[in-house]
């Protein structure tokens, strides 16, 4: 299902649209002051939560987030697929739509 997703046109557009709102810049390392180019487009709450639960977040921009590989690769565990204390600290900056989810859905 997933992999479907990331091959259509309309992710494809929308990626192109996250990378220039944020410069092609990671937005984790610019916390940091550090300017690294972005390479994946994150979603904020886990794209198989969207395409069950809610398939508007998987396009809404307030869930989507520029980030380098390594910096992608700390947001989840790789083994079990679960969000990080980084992923979850971008969750949170979502404010009532992150926080409800963190609540009803994550996994604590």
């Amino acid at each position: 299902m997933e992999h479907n997703f990331y091959k259509s046109a309309k992710w494809k557009h929308k990626r192109e649209i996250i990378l220039k709102r944020d410069e092609y810049l990671c937005q984790e390392c610019k916390r940091y002051g550090k300017t690294t180019q972005a390479t994946t487009v994150h979603h904020i709450i886990p794209l198989t939560w969207c395409l069950i639960y809610n398939i508007a977040l998987a396009l809404a921009n307030i869930n989507l987030i520029s980030l380098c590989e390594k910096c992608h690769n700390k947001m989840h565990d790789r083994d079990s697929d679960k969000l990080t204390s980084f992923g979850l600290a971008w969750v949170k900056k979502m404010g009532k739509i992150g926080l409800d989810w963190i609540e009803k859905y994550s996994e604590k």
